[in-house]
């Protein structure tokens, strides 16, 4: 109830003012005509007076969600709205149960969400509050259990090993164990890890390397937590098959100061792309980028500069010209005419296709503009596509010195954003034809160039009367 509230406040002084009889008659009236109502209370009144015990409570959770087939969302909304009425009873009655009693009820109930939820779309997550008390629950009493460590650890492990339930706590995670508990967790790890190495387990299938990679990563964990990089190292390498996993290792030997080793890894994985039948470019790439950052770490910046500008020639584009420009700034000047040559290569990029233009097309312009070089900014632009908001920058940037041009290239802007046929997209382009007008005001430009751009668009775009309606409200057309 809120103190702020006169209906209630009125309310509760007018309850507190009857006899308990004409109130108990209210509560029978409403309940009497709701069996779920009045089985609620009934419920309460049982677990009042300490009568509900491990098999009712175990049955009222059956009830509590029952299993039905739901996918509509207002259904499913409706059917835990009610299973949260009916946990607000069977919590507090599971608290009066023994600690070993509330563990069952607790893992009872988990296991019954899930199974329940094998047919109800909960989308909308209505579960989240059962959830996350049942998660918060069964970790709280797991430690409160009258098991021997021997006993937890295996427990922790057989749910750890294999996902058991879509909606449970995260193991071992979630759960606060003691020192004696995680060393015996992390030895059954490390026991079944050799058993499956010594089975025979294939990296190449999915299902296989997950299940070994998963089983791994707490000893790495341990490994982390006690910086012993060479034994991070060795545990990643049991799992290692792709590229990517190579390239990990050799990062954690780069990151401990050992370049030598992570060079060892590096050629694991150009290794691996030689063997593959299909070379694939991208796992290439990421190889030569992280033998850029080895090469620095050797001291050896010329083929650092080497690689990196191959990988600029191949996949060029302005992000690749910046990461150039912070590595000469890093190793100095290598190559006097990097700019000169980086220009030529970025002015390959543009391709117009039937779809617009293609990704890094305007990596040129980006260039130009990055370096202030507006001239040859505007002499681009002039015959190319571009993306609406780097040529709005431009516009902006050349707004005293080329007021027609700025104004052509808010003409290109407007009629992109205009195409989008949609009233925000008429608002947007009115805001930016006010900030146009604005700018020309302030700069001294001819406002005769801005009124024949608008007449175009009205040409151009008369049918589109929401369009029409703005630029009437905002300009005399």
């Amino acid at each position: 109830m809120t103190d702020h509230d006169p209906t209630q406040s009125e309310l509760v002084a007018w309850f507190n003012q009857q006899k308990p009889e004409q109130l108990t008659d209210f509560l029978m009236t409403y309940i009497s005509d709701n069996p779920d109502e009045q089985a609620r209370w009934s419920l309460v009144m049982q677990n009042d007076k300490g009568g509900l015990n491990k098999s009712d409570i175990s049955k009222m959770l059956t009830k509590a969600l029952p299993a039905k087939g739901l996918w509509e969302w207002n259904k499913v909304a409706r059917y835990f709205s009610h299973a949260d009425d009916m946990f607000e009873i069977i919590f507090p009655a599971i608290k009066k149960c023994s600690v070993v009693e509330q563990w069952q009820l607790i893992l009872k109930a988990l296991q019954r969400l899930n199974k329940v939820l094998e047919k109800i779309d909960d989308s909308g997550g209505f579960r989240f509050y059962i959830e996350g008390q049942l998660n918060e629950q069964l970790t709280q009493l797991f430690n409160q259990q009258p098991w021997s460590d021997e006993d937890k650890a295996n427990w922790i492990f057989e749910h750890f090993e294999e996902y058991k339930y879509d909606v449970f706590p995260s193991v071992p995670e979630n759960f606060d164990l003691t020192e004696s508990v995680q060393l015996l967790f992390l030895s059954l790890c490390e026991t079944q890890v050799q058993n499956r190495i010594a089975r025979g387990v294939n990296l190449s299938v999915w299902n296989e390397k997950w299940a070994l990679k998963r089983l791994v990563e707490p000893l790495i964990e341990r490994a982390k937590h006690e910086s012993d990089w060479h034994e991070q190292c060795r545990l990643m390498a049991l799992t290692a098959f792709d590229v990517g996993d190579y390239l990990a290792i050799a990062q954690v030997c780069l990151d401990a100061d050992s370049a030598l080793d992570s060079e060892h890894w590096l050629q694991k994985a150009y290794q691996k792309i030689a063997g593959e039948q299909v070379n694939s470019i991208r796992d290439k790439r990421a190889c030569q980028a992280f033998e850029v950052k080895l090469r620095l770490a050797l001291k050896e910046t010329k083929k650092a500069w080497q690689i990196k500008w191959q990988l600029f020639c191949e996949n060029p584009s302005f992000n690749a010209f910046k990461q150039l420009e912070k590595l000469e700034l890093q190793t100095g000047i290598i190559d006097s005419d990097f700019v000169k040559k980086a220009e030529s290569v970025l002015g390959k990029c543009y391709a117009d296709t039937n779809y617009g233009i293609a990704n890094n097309a305007d990596a040129l312009l980006d260039f130009y503009l990055d370096r202030n070089e507006l001239e040859k900014a505007l002499k681009w632009a002039r015959t190319h596509k571009a993306a609406p908001s780097t040529l709005q920058q431009l516009a902006d940037l050349i707004i005293d010195q080329h007021p027609k041009d700025s104004v052509e290239l808010y003409y290109r802007v407007v009629n992109t954003v205009i195409e989008q046929k949609k009233n925000s997209a008429y608002q947007q382009a009115v805001e930016l034809l006010i900030k146009l007008d604005k700018m020309l005001k302030d700069s001294g430009a001819d406002n005769e160039i801005l009124i024949a751009m608008i007449s175009k668009i009205i040409q151009q775009h008369k049918a589109k009367r929401n369009m029409m309606k703005l630029l009437k409200e905002h300009f005399v057309i």
